[in-house]
């Protein structure tokens, strides 16, 4: 494709898809198609961008393919123990809501206190992200699948305080069953809290918190 024609597809899917995070995500490979991501669940929109330009665009719907048909999701494997939580240390997930339509994401807020004897400081960043597991495992089956503009953000909790993160997550489909969005069902949410730096050492886990997917 000339750039002209890339410009053109790019615009058309702007124009297409609003301004509601629909779109995730556009770009362009140099001399090739225009690659579209769209949120988890939009098949259809993604059908309709594919038949009008078919040999112009690449579809991703969340974190899965799109070629004319729903495509088979990645598996995203299994969230590591939690290493132990020092004594004193409270580390808990609060969700907006305990229920979420399929495809849609979700806020919340990872509530850090400390009744000592000793204190919490971690370089988390914020937002952190929550992952969508199968009840009573840590095996990830959704997740957030959208562009995030973190910062970095340092705890420092003492004796007697509490703070909390930001949280973020999402229901895109990641169990390597069929389609973009997880299926209806009841799930876990669990966040792991651990630094920004490699290895991620100490790394705790919130205990999970049920979310229901409609």
């Amino acid at each position: 494709m000339t750039p002209k024609q890339t410009e053109r597809v790019q615009q058309a899917v702007t124009a297409l898809t609003g301004t509601n995070g629909i779109l995730t995500g556009i770009g362009v490979c140099p001399g090739g198609r225009v690659v579209v991501a769209l949120a988890p669940g939009q098949e259809r929109l993604a059908h309709l961008l594919w038949a009008r330009y078919p040999n112009d665009v690449s579809l991703i719907v969340g974190l899965t393919s799109y070629d004319g048909s729903p495509g088979r999701s990645p598996t995203c494997g299994v969230v590591q123990a939690s290493d132990p939580i020092p004594t004193g240390l409270n580390i808990t997930l609060d969700l907006q809501s305990p229920s979420i339509q399929s495809g849609s994401n979700f806020n919340g807020n990872v509530v850090i206190s400390e009744s000592g004897p000793g204190s919490f400081q971690m370089d988390t960043g914020q937002p952190v992200q929550a992952v969508v597991v199968v009840p009573g495992t840590r095996r990830v089956v959704g997740v957030y699948s959208g562009g995030i503009g973190g910062t970095g953000y340092v705890k420092d909790v003492s004796p007697g305080q509490s703070e909390t993160i930001n949280v973020i997550g999402g229901t895109a489909r990641c169990d390597g069953g069929i389609g973009s969005a997880l299926p209806p069902g009841h799930y876990q949410v669990i966040v792991q809290v651990a630094p920004e730096t490699t290895p991620h050492t100490p790394a705790y886990l919130t205990p999970p918190v049920a979310l229901r997917v409609t």
